[in-house]
């Protein structure tokens, strides 16, 4: 049985996957846990896909255009008793599922990473996003929507799978990262938020986040789902 999954979205990532993948497969073999690695497809034009797959992982697709697409479908595909979700960018370390485990083990329905409540990396995050976006709806969330967590964007979380179906998630795009966050307390879920490290991402290209758009469809996102409009 598949204890835990490990679930990267990817779109036109070849440069950083193939050390993803290595580095999630190290991990599992580290920690002694039954597991294994997913990667969704989100329509690559790059060699993505075939370097994931010569190197072990289990690869799907998702034609839908988007992060949350990508993420969703990956985290169905899974297998595992427990799902972890980190991004294909190199920004997130496998090395700590230990943490997320330990407290799936003990229980918990949902468990998330904090950046804010870990490192920061010089260089991994625009000082934007840093001290203005992300503190703003993060601060937004736990105002309306009762959030209590300091991280509202992390893409590095988990869940029991139970948990997971329970909460039926439909955000196409980067709104994935605050409707998980808002649905877990909205089912009643058991929450634990752990610091993590955030690190620079490997892309030699812009990041596929388009600050302005996707900032402003995440506020969309939190209002709507708020105490406001309920």
């Amino acid at each position: 049985m598949v204890e835990l999954s490990l679930v990267m979205p990817c779109l036109n990532e070849e440069r950083t996957i193939g050390n993803c993948v290595k580095q999630c497969f190290q991990a599992l073999k580290t920690y002694k846990i039954r597991g294994e690695v997913v990667v969704c497809d989100n329509g690559s034009i790059d060699k993505s896909a075939q370097i994931a797959k010569s190197l072990g992982a289990r690869v799907v697709y998702e034609k839908k255009r988007g992060y949350g697409n990508a993420c969703i479908k990956g985290l169905r595909e899974a297998r595992g008793k427990y799902l972890l979700k980190l991004d294909a960018d190199g920004s997130y370390d496998p090395f700590e599922i230990k943490e997320f485990i330990k407290y799936l083990r003990l229980d918990y329905d949902v468990v998330m990473g904090s950046r804010t409540r870990g490192k920061i990396l010089s260089g991994s995050m625009p000082w934007s996003h840093q001290y203005i976006g992300n503190p703003v709806l993060t601060a937004t969330a736990n105002i309306f929507c009762h959030t209590r967590i300091s991280d509202l964007c992390c893409g590095m979380k988990a869940f029991n799978r139970s948990a997971f179906q329970k909460l039926g998630l439909t955000a196409p795009g980067m709104e994935f990262g605050p409707e998980t966050t808002i649905k877990a307390r909205q089912i009643g879920a058991s929450v634990k938020e752990i610091p993590i490290t955030y690190h620079p991402d490997g892309r030699a290209r812009k990041s596929n986040l388009n600050q302005w758009r996707d900032g402003i469809r995440d506020m969309v996102y939190i209002l709507k789902e708020s105490r406001l409009f309920r």
